[in-house]
């Protein structure tokens, strides 16, 4: 299959987004440069990385040309020498290539940190490319500063190493930005939200303050425990977002002295080697639990739904539908709003299942299901109550509405083939009873009644029809 040609303004777009989000990087990057020749936090690898892998589009010629050109702007302002620009961006792009590859290769639930063993996968990614920037750093540190080989490779790669688990998960668990809705899921996994939900989050801010005012060795890990709390109250974008916050934090702090840590020899490279691995290796706990309370709380939907509904059909089963419906019903009790209930049944079922087996009636029941459903509203609730038996609440619906939609829903049952297999097909009917009620009742037992009631009536007049009563009559 021929894929279209992508025109040169979409070129041109996928350089300007690279090339825009990378510099902007670089310059947050060079701006956290007190400690040395490299950058306290440089965002841009990873930045880079998450786009290529999050947005395919963009990894292309363009897309990598107008990275290229952003580390070049952004290192000519910070005065180095074209050697010194080359070797630093070469540096980058190794760093970038190898993270591509690599998540080439995972799964897509790895790639978006959506298994308990994602962030394994993660780590791993991130150490070889920083290995890999390591190898750069050989060669290009002597220039720089004239230290010793396997002490440059270390450096380097650690350095990247603490930058990419700091930033890369916010990228790789960045929600679709397309077609958002709002009931897509949000920030905190709850529907509503409540004062508690912000509380981990303040206790992280207020264990950031602390290690500032009480400093020491041990203020690196005074925000562990908040960052747990934020797992597991939180999904793994939130979490990542924190992560990174103290990520940034820890490294930021301490260029700038602001995280006073009594050791000797603070910015010694050893010293700050240490401290990076244990920055990157603290990381790992709170994404960990984040992604596997995910994993869990997909679980939990699945069995959830499972539970709920009919495999066959996918429609509500008798207890989730009388469940859902019966809060519906109170809600528009309160609000002393109208409600119709359907009570559908095919008709001469068996003789379908006598005549073309059980896999032919679950065909059947397979496409009144999607008819029904069709013909409902978007607000309407249906289900599937027994055997060919279905129930439908049509919350805020008229009388006269009702019995429009029900006949529908007949008549388009009655005018549709449905395929068997093997080239069989048949032709079906359905009866509906319909009740209402002017202003509704918390009661879906009294309203499936009157229903049924209806239901028995269309059936002794021939079948094929929809028949109603009023439950106010």
């Amino acid at each position: 299959m021929m894929h279209p040609t992508p025109s040169w303004t979409e070129h041109i777009k996928a350089a300007a987004i690279t090339g825009i989000i990378v510099f902007a990087a670089c310059v947050l990057g060079i701006l956290s440069r007190p400690m040395g020749h490299l950058a306290a936090l440089w965002p841009a690898n990873a930045l880079l990385i998450g786009l290529f892998v999050r947005f395919p589009k963009l990894n292309n010629a363009f897309g990598w040309l107008g990275a290229i050109l952003a580390y070049f702007m952004a290192d000519i302002m910070t005065g180095n020498n074209w050697s010194a620009n080359l070797m630093l961006t070469a540096g980058n792009l190794v760093c970038v290539v190898t993270g591509v590859l690599l998540f080439s290769w995972l799964d897509e639930e790895h790639r978006r940190l959506k298994h308990p063993l994602s962030v394994l996968y993660l780590a791993l990614v991130a150490s070889c490319a920083a290995a890999a920037t390591g190898v750069v750093g050989v060669i290009a540190d002597p220039i720089l500063s004239n230290a010793n080989p396997l002490k440059n490779w270390a450096f380097w790669s650690v350095i990247e190493l603490a930058n990419l688990m700091a930033v890369l998960p916010v990228m790789l668990s960045l929600p679709d930005l397309s077609g958002l809705r709002l009931d897509r899921r949000r920030a905190f996994k709850t529907e509503h939200f409540h004062v508690s939900k912000i509380l981990p989050v303040c206790a992280l801010l207020i264990s950031l303050a602390l290690g500032i005012i009480v400093g020491g060795p041990g203020a690196l890990v005074f925000p562990i425990p908040a960052l747990l709390w934020c797992a597991l109250s939180y999904d793994i974008f939130i979490t990542s977002i924190l992560t990174l916050l103290y990520s940034g934090w820890v490294l930021i702090a301490m260029s700038l002295g602001y995280l006073p840590i009594s050791i000797v020899n603070m910015n010694s490279r050893p010293m700050l080697l240490s401290i990076r691995i244990g920055v990157s290796l603290m990381a790992l706990a709170p994404l960990t639990v984040a992604c596997v309370m995910a994993a869990r709380e997909e679980l939990l939907r699945q069995l959830k739904y499972i539970a709920e509904h009919d495999q066959l059909t996918a429609l509500l089963n008798r207890r989730a539908f009388n469940e859902r419906a019966a809060n519906l019903l109170a809600r528009l009790s309160e609000q002393t709003r109208p409600v119709a209930v359907l009570m559908l049944d095919i008709d001469k079922f068996k003789d379908v299942n006598d005549t073309y087996g059980h896999a032919g009636g679950d065909r059947v029941l397979v496409a009144f299901a999607r008819i029904a459903s069709a013909g409902l509203r978007n607000i309407d609730m249906l289900g599937r109550i027994g055997g060919e038996e279905f129930a439908a609440v049509l919350p805020g619906c008229g009388q006269k509405e009702a019995a429009k939609i029900a006949q529908r829903i007949r008549s388009k049952l009655a005018d549709t083939s449905i395929d068997l297999g093997d080239g069989q097909q048949i032709t079906v009917t359905v009866s509906i009873g319909v009740s209402f009620a002017q202003q509704a009742i918390p009661d879906i037992e009294a309203l499936l009644l009157v229903a049924d009631k209806a239901l028995y009536r269309a059936k002794e007049n021939g079948r094929n029809r929809v028949e109603s009563d009023d439950l106010d009559a």
